[in-house]
Parts: C-alpha cells; sequence; structure tokens
C-alpha cells in the first residue's frame, strides 16, 4: 500500500505542477464563466437595442384589402416608427436603407387580385422579421375578403381563433435534461480519453528516459500500475470537480432566474444527488478500465514517439464507445440500441449518465450494468497487470503471449 501511495503522490504532484495542466484548467474556468455571462450580456444587449435605438419603418400600401395593416404593424413592434410612404419613392428609400440598418421598408401591392407583401432590410440581421409580417397581414386580408363576401363579422372572428392547446412530457427528458446529458457524455469521454492518456505518456516518458528502472526496484510493477492510475484519476477528479464547481458558481450568480433556452426554462432538477452519485462512479469505473490499457500502452513502446501507435487499438474502442453511446443517446435514447450499449463495459460510461438524467431507467438496469463494468474493470486490470510487468523492462524484443504467465516479477 505504502508503494502505490508513494508512486500516486508522485504522478499527482507531477502533473498538476505542469504549467499546460495550470493553464488549461485557468482557460476552461475563464470559459465556463464566460459562458454563464451570455445569457445576462444577450439581455442587456437586446434592451440596449430597444430602448436607445430608433427604428423606421416605411409603409407603402397600394392596396385597400388590408385595411388596419399600419395599426397591427407597430402593435407586432411597438418600438419602431411606421411612416407612411410614397411608392413612387421606394427607389430613394432603399438607397436610406443601405445606409441604416434600423430602417427597413414594406411594401404592399396587389397582384392578379391578390396582396403581395415585399420586405426590403439591409441586412438579415434586421428588427424586422418578414415571416412575422406576413402572419401578422394576411388575416387582415382573410378578413376583409370574407366581409366582402357577406360573412358576418361573429363568424369571421370565430375563423381566426386558434384552439388553445398545451404540451406535457410523459417520460423524464426535457430540453434543459437533454442538454445537459449532452455536455455530460462528452465531458466524460474526454475526460477518460485525455487522462487515461496522460497515464500511457507518464509511463512511456519514464520508461523512455530509464527512470521506470529505478522505480522497478523499488516497488513492484502492479503497484507502480495501481499508483500512476489512481494519481492520474485523482488529478481528474481534482480538474472537473473544479469545472463544475465554477460552472456552479457562474450559474448562481450570472445566469438569470427567468432565462429561457429555446423558448424553455434552463432547469437542473433532473440532475439529482444520487445520479450525481451514480455519474461519478460510471466515471471512476470507465476511467480505471481505459486507464489500465492505456498504462500497458505505455509500457509496450520503447520511444514517446511509438506511443500513438501503440494505444491506436485502445483510441478505436473509447472512439467507437463514444459514438455509439452518443447515436443512441441522440438517435435511440429508449430503443435497443441504447440498452444493449448500457451494458457494454466499454460503452455503459458514456450512455448511463445520459440515460440518468433523460431516460426512465430502473434500478435493476444500473445495477447489472455497474455489475458488469465493475467485473470487465477487474478482468482488463488483471490483464494489463500481466503485460504491464512482462512489457514495462523489455526494450527492443517482442513481447510474446505465453511470456505473460510465466514471468511473475
Amino acid at each position: 500500500m505504502k508503494q502505490i501511495l508513494t508512486v500516486f503522490q508522485f504522478t499527482f504532484l507531477d502533473a498538476v505542477r505542469k504549467k499546460a495542466f495550470i493553464i488549461m484548467t485557468c482557460v476552461i474556468m475563464f470559459l465556463i464563466l464566460a459562458a454563464c455571462l451570455l445569457p445576462m450580456l444577450s439581455e442587456e444587449i437586446d434592451s440596449a437595442i430597444t430602448s436607445d435605438q430608433s427604428q423606421t419603418c416605411y409603409l407603402l400600401i397600394d392596396s385597400d384589402r388590408v385595411p388596419g395593416a399600419k395599426e397591427a404593424l407597430q402593435a407586432l413592434y411597438p418600438n419602431a416608427e411606421f411612416l407612411d410612404g410614397d411608392i413612387n419613392l421606394s427607389g430613394k428609400y432603399k438607397d436610406e436603407i443601405r445606409v441604416d440598418g434600423d430602417t427597413a421598408m414594406i411594401v404592399i401591392v396587389e397582384e392578379d387580385g391578390v396582396p403581395q407583401i415585399r420586405v426590403t432590410t439591409k441586412s438579415f440581421m434586421s428588427f424586422l422579421d418578414a415571416a412575422l409580417v406576413a402572419e401578422t397581414i394576411s388575416p387582415i386580408y382573410i378578413r376583409e375578403v370574407m366581409r366582402e363576401e357577406g360573412v358576418e363579422d361573429e363568424l369571421i372572428d370565430f375563423s381566426q381563433t386558434t384552439i388553445p392547446y398545451e404540451a406535457s412530457i410523459a417520460g423524464s427528458m426535457d430540453l434543459s435534461g437533454y442538454i445537459v446529458g449532452i455536455a455530460l457524455l462528452m465531458i466524460m469521454f474526454f475526460s477518460i480519453y485525455f487522462y487515461g492518456y496522460g497515464v500511457s505518456m507518464s509511463i512511456a516518458n519514464e520508461k523512455a528516459s530509464r527512470v521506470m528502472e529505478t522505480l522497478i526496484v523499488s516497488a513492484k510493477p502492479s503497484h507502480i500500475l495501481i499508483g500512476k492510475c489512481v494519481g492520474m484519476g485523482v488529478l481528474g477528479l481534482v480538474q472537473l470537480s473544479t469545472f463544475l464547481i465554477t460552472a456552479a458558481v457562474g450559474y448562481r450568480l450570472f445566469v438569470p432566474k427567468d432565462f429561457l433556452l429555446m423558448g424553455m426554462p434552463l432547469s437542473l432538477s433532473a440532475f439529482t444527488l444520487s445520479s450525481a452519485i451514480l455519474v461519478l462512479i460510471y466515471f471512476i469505473l470507465g476511467y480505471s478500465l481505459y486507464a489500465v490499457m492505456n498504462a500497458v500502452c505505455g509500457a509496450l513502446v520503447d520511444k514517446i514517439e511509438d506511443l500513438n501507435s501503440a494505444m491506436m487499438p485502445v483510441i478505436f474502442i473509447a472512439m467507437a464507445s463514444f459514438y455509439l453511446g452518443y447515436f443512441s443517446a441522440l438517435m435511440d435514447p429508449g430503443g435497443m440500441l441504447s440498452k444493449i450499449t448500457m451494458y457494454v463495459p466499454f460503452t455503459a460510461p458514456f450512455v448511463v449518465p445520459f440515460k440518468l438524467l433523460n431516460a426512465d431507467i430502473s434500478s435493476a438496469d444500473v445495477a447489472i450494468s455497474l455489475a458488469i463494468l465493475t467485473v470487465a474493470v477487474i478482468i482488463v486490470a488483471w490483464l494489463s497487470a500481466r503485460l504491464y510487468t512482462a512489457s514495462v523492462l523489455r526494450y527492443g524484443k517482442k513481447l510474446k503471449i505465453q511470456e505473460l504467465f510465466r514471468d511473475k516479477k
């Protein structure tokens, strides 16, 4: 146990002191806080635009079938000023619009007995939305035509009513949980990938510099393997915890309480204490599974330049597992693919955290998934320890399969 703690302390402190780790942590924390500030800044910008900028729209109507169009548009855009224009001066208005982005023009002319709406703005970022203008003008035209046909006002009003509706979600998935789940899936992948890569890089560096020969004298190879994996794993938990605390503080301080995401309130109600604990367990087991495989990759190479080639099988497994988890979450969160990937050890760390936030997953399914993943970690760790022990001091000569069970250092 003392050997494991010694290797753990050395690995953890060596990684924490690196400038790359410190700079990356600070940069990501800054980006998280900046993202939390965006909703507040967007609201301030919107209020500044609506309060400080004068918006003008020339209204050129050459049809008598849209009475009250100006009043309807004024109600739609209360901060804009609608001016009656001369249709013969439309070219002059266009020249003005090219210069001033807060000026627009609406032309309503009758062609073949039907009004046509033409909206002119400086760019697509104009305050005026052509679709909203058409939606506002169309009922006015329809009402006028029906009145000309002798339809009573009561029937006209009835024909333009909208049936009330409400949308409810029977399952546990909502927009906030879906977005948080996708973000969590990606965080799990990048964390497992990068911290696992850190394990292999650390071992490869020590082997290439012959430091490993000194370590082997003072500690068993299996203890070195465990110590390094635990050291990088704790490093990952510390860094991720820092990011999550930063995000929680930024969300609490900067994100407005009434902030809407795609028209829906942002809610983290699905992220309960129990789901957070399970996500942590899946991160630890998922990291352990990939870390021990990456450790072997680092022990198999003699030079740092060969590390990426040695890691290709593990990278392929990690990438394939991530994409399976991502597509099962994105395309079929409650389908057969999602159920299968939930039990596969390599995909479970990516799939189950998403399902915990967005799907009806039973306790039995979670227990079975955790049991299979735990057994897989034990088996892969045992096999990786044998590979690590047999290859960590081997230079140049290729490792044979039978030597895995003959070398017991």
